[in-house]
């Protein structure tokens, strides 16, 4: 009999069986894989429907709402709508450009995301300010294009939405309690104090405090002008790093008789 007219059949359990069970093997691990991206939390929501792109639009402004609100709530210029707003962007570009290569009306996500990173760093250097002798808003420029990073997962599918969510909590937590962490470091660790001026607004009465303050061998770290309605007196929020053997009570004398200082607080 031919040779080529055979066809050898392995028993079961054998070599034969083997290539079944490593397709089916394949196929299994494939469909677990999709199912992980379509799975956000246990609970199964499909990509590529209008429902799970309306979910994911929702997802983004809640996480981006999350981290805005932590910034609105410390006053700073980037707050709630904002950080919704980038997060929303995100998310929708992304999903736009998904379904568009879905479709095969060409188009690279990964050129689209990049480009949307870009932008977003131009959108953060606005709320960098510079105020005197500190520069304020690189804390809150850093959560807006993290937030970008965020609306970006969440537009790639439910999968990455977990992803998302769980970089949400380590901003939040970075955002707050390491900056609690971060003021006691400052305040104890380096014995950093807050010092409250006010004076009559001119800018030789300001010169003449800090010079005092460099007698004392007191250090300021930061300086920041606040506006009140009496337009002749102006407040002015410094914080200052004493010397190791400081004297509280003779500095605050002898600030307090400088000329045109109205009051001095240290604390």
């Amino acid at each position: 009999m031919c040779a080529h007219g055979i066809r050898r059949i392995a028993p079961p359990g054998r070599g034969g069986s083997t290539g079944g069970a490593s397709d089916r093997t394949g196929e299994g691990a494939s469909g677990t894989e999709n199912l992980s991206m379509d799975t956000f939390f246990g609970l199964h929501i499909p990509a590529g429907t209008l429902v799970g792109m309306t979910l994911a639009l929702v997802i983004s402004v809640v996480l981006g709402g999350l981290v805005g609100l932590e910034r609105e709530l410390h006053g700073h210029p980037a707050g709630l709508r904002t950080h919704i707003l980038v997060c929303l962007g995100s998310t929708l570009i992304t999903l736009v450009s998904v379904r568009m290569t879905e479709m095969g009306r060409g188009g690279d996500p990964g050129r689209i995301a990049a480009q949307i990173v870009t932008g977003i760093g131009f959108l953060g250097a606005g709320a960098i300010i510079r105020e005197g002798a500190t520069i304020r808003g690189l804390t809150t420029a850093a959560s807006i294009w993290t937030t970008a990073g965020i609306g970006l997962a969440v537009g790639i599918g439910p999968g990455l939405g977990q992803l998302a969510v769980i970089a949400t909590l380590i901003v939040l937590f970075t955002l707050w309690v390491l900056n609690a962490a971060e003021e006691w470091i400052e305040t104890k660790g380096r014995r950093m104090m807050q010092m409250e001026l006010q004076l009559h607004a001119d800018r030789a009465r300001l010169t003449a405090a800090l010079s005092c303050m460099a007698e004392h061998r007191v250090t300021v770290k930061s300086i920041r002008y606040e506006t009140r309605r009496d337009a002749e007196i102006q407040v002015v929020l410094l914080r200052v790093r004493p010397p190791k053997s400081f004297d509280r009570t003779a500095f605050l004398q002898e600030m307090a008789t400088q000329e045109g200082i109205v009051s001095v607080h240290l604390e």
